[in-house]
């Protein structure tokens, strides 16, 4: 269940950078989706981190060892 919820956060936040860097038409335009994209995956990884049990935080660690990301 928290995966599930920190990959919501996720997406969530990569909708929202999406609309942002298409509403916004200035130097803002690079800097506002990045920052949501930043806040919304340290958002994601804090809600996984208060609301998951030690075995899946143990699992996740041993699936990142041996899938990393590319």
């Amino acid at each position: 269940m928290a995966q599930t919820i920190r990959f919501a956060i996720f997406a969530v936040s990569v909708a929202v950078a999406g609309l942002a860097f298409f509403a916004l038409h200035s130097f803002w335009m690079w800097t506002v989706p990045l920052l949501i994209l930043l806040a919304g995956s340290m958002l994601a990884e804090y809600a996984f981190n208060r609301l998951a049990s030690n075995e899946e935080k143990q699992r996740d660690l041993e699936d990142r060892v041996r899938n990393p990301p590319t």
